[in-house]
């Protein structure tokens, strides 16, 4: 008999490894559910998962908002929508849960009624970014522990099990992450951790996934090699004071040939870098998607999860940040020491 899973993802980098996965697994069938997308907007990423027919590793997908306005619609509706998740989940009696961040309120109500009809399922963590190597302090803050926590299960049908970090839950039992030998602490002592390998995002599935989000897209970037990638942050961070400071210390670059990766939610014109001989990667597309295709010698970013991936696809790769965080810089060399 198959074993059914289930993948619960709020995010592209989630969305990408639930993909990774699905498209790996062997005798299972397989489930998306993408959570807190922005109501109103079409998901470019199911969208190319319906384009992709048969060759989809998913059975089935299903979308779902969390973001609405309001404190009094925002609670009725996600209550609606997490009504739906349970009745999605009792017909699909998953034998395992793989999820990016278990506190999603999504996850915890989907493992409350998966337990109801298999008490031994199995919650898998995937590499959710930062928080898998630095620890979400905060969750450890009397506020998230127990005030929030009340909340939570006050307000919401679950069983909420408050994790010490993204991760920590007790519903987890099992990681995958980039680099499980620079996870944090709590997961090391908790989590029974395995790698996720950069060959796995060159499985069919996945090149068939990158080319039906791409589409129409100008993809000659894949034919050249650049002297830098640019990673540019969420644009909350990108003020003009930052943007100044960004292309002052991009200078030594202003002729070089530079692909340039926008924040999905940015939507200005990168020309205010400074940089002369611009590649615009595709904004909607996960990086990750698209790093086995292309070659640079440098990376610049601010501090963030896609640093960390373009560091597992070339470990050879010189990296800048565009600006210090100590705590990052002390989990970008404890990545950087667990390639060696």
């Amino acid at each position: 008999m198959q074993k059914v899973s289930l993948f619960i993802a709020a995010t592209p980098w989630n969305l990408l490894n639930s993909l990774v996965f699905a498209a790996q697994s062997k005798n299972e069938n397989c489930y998306l559910m993408y959570v807190d997308f922005p109501i109103g907007q079409t998901n470019p990423y199911l969208d190319a998962l319906d384009e992709m027919q048969d060759a989809s590793p998913f059975a089935e997908s299903w979308c779902f908002h969390g973001k609405f306005k309001g404190a009094w619609k925002k609670w009725r509706s996600r209550v609606d929508e997490l009504k739906q998740i349970r009745q999605i989940v009792a017909e699909l009696k998953p034998d395992q849960v793989y999820v990016g961040s278990d506190r999603r309120i999504e996850f915890q109500c989907a493992m409350t009624e998966a337990v109801r009809h298999k008490p031994q399922v199995k919650g898998v963590y995937l590499d959710e970014g930062v928080f898998s190597y630095s620890c979400r302090l905060r969750s450890q803050t009397w506020r998230d522990r127990v005030l929030d926590s009340w909340v939570k299960r006050l307000m919401y049908p679950c069983d909420w099990k408050h994790p010490a970090t993204i991760g920590g839950s007790d519903w987890v039992s099992e990681g995958w992450l980039l680099q499980p030998k620079a996870a944090c602490n709590i997961l090391q002592n908790k989590l029974s951790l395995h790698q996720i390998l950069p060959d796995w995002y060159k499985h069919p599935k996945v090149l068939a996934f990158a080319d039906a989000l791409i589409g129409d897209i100008d993809t000659s970037y894949s034919e050249s090699e650049f002297d830098l990638l640019l990673i540019l942050p969420h644009p909350s961070q990108l003020k003009e004071e930052q943007k100044g400071r960004f292309s002052d210390l991009l200078k030594p670059f202003a002729e070089k040939t530079v692909a340039v990766k926008k924040h999905p939610r940015d939507d200005t014109d990168p020309t205010w870098t400074g940089l002369n001989n611009l590649v615009e990667l595709p904004t909607h597309v996960p990086l990750e998607v698209l790093l086995p295709s292309i070659q640079f010698k440098e990376v610049f970013s601010a501090p963030s999860t896609a640093i960390l991936s373009a560091i597992c696809f070339d470990s050879d790769v010189k990296v800048s940040l565009l600006e210090k965080e100590p705590l990052f810089d002390a989990i970008l060399a404890q990545f950087l020491n667990s390639k060696s």
